[in-house]
């Protein structure tokens, strides 16, 4: 395995331009409307999108790779108070005014579609993480302690409701396979557990640290940034009892990122302003 390391500038702007391209409508948050193709609308290519600075609202980002700029915000259906933007960005999890279900609703080449809603999902989630591809999604709402798997994201949602976490401490963080049936999860003291196919809670294998973690595309290899140990490790088949292997010493990461292809992983010290790829080939 190779180590890159690189300077890095535009942390946030960065990593969100690694999507691939989409088209929307732009236009005042807040207004409700389909979008219509790249170029009728805004002339220019949208590399991606990033979420806020209000819980419902999504901001573009325009132009081409290394000239690239913050564009208009996005025209948000008036039934969402809330979107959580998936991996890959082909979609986002939106929640919906008073009591309306939890909806997926479409980022495509040929606009934004209406929410479709998620009969039986958590209409609100303190906790929301998706896959490495974002095709499976981990709900966690913290009162009840109870979690739920979407799988077979965006058009072909499954839900799974995994057994409630008996922790001391709120979740904190959660990692979700693509094929939504493995979960880790970590709560406010520091312990980790894992599920594997819906079933009970188990302690998760050796000591960790995580400050970030992501699992590799298409597998149950998972990727754990340990603020501990100032490393990262790649655990072969989370959940199995394998031993883990170095993949960076001296160098701790506050986010993780597999490419889609499975080849690459990405881990960014935010605080240092430095980016850095591990070669997982």
């Amino acid at each position: 395995m190779k180590l890159f390391l690189i300077g890095f500038l535009g942390a946030g702007l960065g990593l969100a331009a690694q999507a691939p391209q989409a088209a929307v409508r732009v236009g005042a948050p807040g207004a409700s409307a389909v979008g219509a193709r790249a170029g009728n609308v805004v002339g220019k290519a949208i590399l991606g999108f990033f979420p806020g600075p209000g819980p419902s609202e999504l901001n573009t980002i325009l132009g081409i790779f290394g000239a690239a700029r913050v564009g208009e915000p996005v025209l948000v259906p008036e039934t969402v108070s809330r979107l959580y933007l998936s991996t890959r960005q082909r979609y986002a999890l939106v929640e919906q005014n008073s009591s309306g279900a939890l909806a997926v609703w479409a980022l495509s080449e040929t606009g934004t579609g209406e929410p479709v809603s998620l009969a039986g999902a958590l209409t609100h989630a303190d906790l929301v993480a998706f896959s490495p591809r974002g095709d499976a999604a981990a709900l966690y709402a913290r009162d009840s302690g109870q979690v739920q798997v979407i799988g077979g994201l965006p058009s072909k949602p499954v839900i799974q409701k995994i057994p409630a976490v008996e922790s001391p401490g709120a979740i904190t963080m959660m990692a979700v396979s693509d094929d939504a049936t493995v979960l880790v999860t970590r709560d406010s003291v520091g312990t980790v557990q894992i599920s594997t196919g819906g079933g009970t809670w188990q302690p998760f294998y050796g000591a960790y640290s995580p400050a970030a973690w992501t699992f590799v595309p298409r597998t149950h290899d998972l990727a754990i940034s340990d603020s501990q140990e100032n490393a990262v490790f790649l655990v072969e088949q989370a959940g199995a009892k394998n031993a883990r292997v170095v993949l960076a010493e001296n160098g701790s990461a506050d986010q993780l990122h597999a490419t889609s292809d499975g080849e690459t992983l990405v881990a960014l010290d935010s605080r240092r302003s430095m980016l850095w790829t591990v070669d997982l080939k």
